[in-house]
């Protein structure tokens, strides 16, 4: 019985080396995280309360016809932001083609009107011309409205040049005020 031992040995090697192969099982775990929503703001610029796009908003408290040297008219125009985020906004005067255009000059404050001029507030442009079948920008630099209730009320002045030459006499011109506003 000399060779059973050596047998029962290697048997019992063998048991201890499968059980020693089937205790190296490997722990897992898993998770998940879940984001909350994601969504966008929107901006909203409109003038006195109105989208101004597609269609343009109707400033006709803006014009005056017969206008003489050194004339001038003012009107008012609100400009808020009922979106749900802040932005900035620059705008720009777009003429018609024509002689009178380079004379009429442009006067945005923050100001009030009696009708003909702009007083009080703070001056954002002063006396800038048109220009005749392009764009003049009068509030180059961007002006900041608060998300919801973000407003300000403009005031707009145009003047005909005292040092007006005739050859404008009996001339008209058509003009746009383009708004332009993006994020903050």
């Amino acid at each position: 019985m000399t060779g059973s031992k050596p047998r029962a040995i290697a048997s019992l090697g063998i048991v201890l080396g499968l059980g020693a192969i089937g205790t190296l099982a490997a722990w897992s775990d898993t998770a998940t995280a879940t984001s909350g929503v994601f969504s966008t703001g929107s901006i909203d610029l409109q003038l006195n309360g109105q989208q101004g796009n597609p269609g343009a908003y109707a400033f006709a408290t803006l014009t005056k016809t017969g206008m003489m040297p050194g004339n001038s008219v003012a009107a008012t125009l609100p400009v808020q932001n009922t979106g749900s985020t802040a932005f900035n906004y620059t705008m720009a005067a777009a003429a018609t083609s024509s002689v009178l255009a380079p004379h009429l000059k442009v006067t945005v404050s923050t100001g009030t009107s009696n009708g003909t001029v702009c007083s009080g507030g703070t001056v954002i442009a002063n006396n800038v011309a048109l220009v005749s079948g392009g764009s003049a920008n009068l509030i180059a630099t961007p002006r900041p409205l608060a998300a919801t209730t973000g407003a300000e009320t403009l005031c707009f002045q145009v003047t005909l040049d005292p040092a007006a030459p005739t050859n404008v006499q009996n001339q008209t011109v058509n003009t746009s005020f383009n708004f332009n506003a993006t994020t903050a």
